[in-house]
């Protein structure tokens, strides 16, 4: 089941994760700039403090940790019992004691109907194996005029346009002991990430356009991660990439759709 692999596979990454994409003092920091994004989009929403929020996907914490308004009250759950745990420990010694972390599957939710203000879903539809079930699963739990915040991968972004040659690179050991080696030691970047599973790709429109025949309606969106080059040149070439892509991220609301590789998107859900 790839569930069970995903699990399996953030259970074991998850301290290098939380490392290298949260504490580590990166350049190009991609998810705190996703989660700069769906903050602000939160903050837009102008909702009152009674509000209830969960995060489906909530890896190591920081987006509800990063909510500056006092609301009800915050769920996050996540997958990965380690990225749970991480998350705790980091709540110790946090002020807003409104938030609670526990382990949860965003396929099979454990929470009330019509239970949340808003759900955010971050890194995580791109490792399930369709979007029927978690759709059903959100459509229960969000109130008849709640708002989800979700992202998904840009399958037409040009760091893909080389993904499938590159992770058929990744399954040779030598080369990608190699491949790391570059990253690690000369670049001295985070280490490169294998996947033993295949996770998805979407279109940007497709996927507005299914949100919206589930009966949500657009607010707005970013793109982030962006990309100038395939990959790995991207990364390679990082010296003259990396303040591109920094300067692209002014545009994030156009459409970026070559260019930017995660896709985030804010829906009310319309109330019948």
């Amino acid at each position: 089941m790839k569930n069970n692999r995903v699990k399996e596979y953030y259970e074991t990454e998850a301290v290098d994760y939380n490392k290298e994409f949260y504490e580590s003092d990166s350049k190009y920091p991609t998810l705190r700039y996703r989660q700069n994004y769906i903050l602000k989009m939160i903050k837009n929403l102008n909702l009152p403090e009674s509000s209830v929020i969960l995060d489906a996907g909530c890896g190591p914490g920081d987006l509800l940790l990063s909510l500056d308004q006092n609301f009800k009250a915050l769920f996050g759950i996540d997958i990965a019992e380690e990225m749970i745990s991480i998350a705790n420990k980091k709540l110790v010694s946090h002020k807003n004691k409104n938030i609670t972390f526990n382990c949860g599957d965003i396929e099979n939710l454990n929470f009330n109907d019509s239970q949340f203000d808003i759900i955010v879903c971050s890194g995580v539809v791109e490792y399930l194996k369709d979007d029927i079930i978690w759709m059903k699963e959100i459509k229960r739990v969000l109130k008849p005029d709640g708002y989800l915040i979700i992202n998904v991968t840009n399958k037409y972004s040009v760091r893909k346009w080389t993904s499938g040659f590159v992770e058929k690179l990744k399954s040779i050991k030598v080369i990608f002991n190699f491949m790391n080696f570059i990253k690690v030691k000369v670049l001295h970047k985070g280490k490169i990430h294998y996947f033993p599973f295949k996770p998805r790709v979407h279109s940007p429109s497709k996927f507005d356009k299914y949100l919206v025949n589930n009966g949500f309606e657009k607010i707005t969106h970013n793109y982030f991660d962006f990309a100038v080059l395939p990959s790995p040149f991207d990364t390679l070439f990082g010296f003259i990439t990396t303040p591109i892509k920094k300067h692209l991220e002014k545009y994030s609301e156009k459409n970026m759709k070559f260019n930017g590789t995660g896709y985030i998107v804010c829906m009310k859900q319309v109330a019948r």
